[in-house]
């Protein structure tokens, strides 16, 4: 069985990281807060979590962006594809944020 080539995936890291972060850091707060809303408070560590994790694969993919000198590349087009779908994806998670700071959990 051949091994596989992670290397080849660098270009997909910022779409692959910024989705199962937002989505996490969503079903995380909003399955605590459903549960008990004493955990709301967590809504920020989890929040800068998942900005930590978006934001190095937005790297990854950064670095793959610059490792392809070819402009018409595929795999520049993905690592391209992929910055704009990090910030979309912390764009999600900093709204988040601010609706657990200005809106209590408690408070409903």
């Amino acid at each position: 069985m051949k091994m596989p080539n992670f290397a080849e995936l660098k270009p997909w890291a910022g779409l692959i990281a910024g989705m199962g972060a937002a989505g996490l850091q969503h079903q995380l707060v909003s399955d605590s807060i459903h549960f008990d809303c004493r955990y709301g408070d967590y809504d920020l560590l989890v929040g800068l979590a998942a900005l930590l994790v978006i934001a190095v694969g937005g790297l990854v993919s950064w670095s793959s962006l610059r490792a392809q000198p070819d402009t018409d590349s595929t795999r520049r087009f993905v690592a391209q594809m992929s910055l704009m779908a990090t910030v979309l994806f912390a764009l999600m998670v900093l709204w988040g944020i601010m609706a657990g700071v200005i809106l209590p959990a408690c408070l409903l």
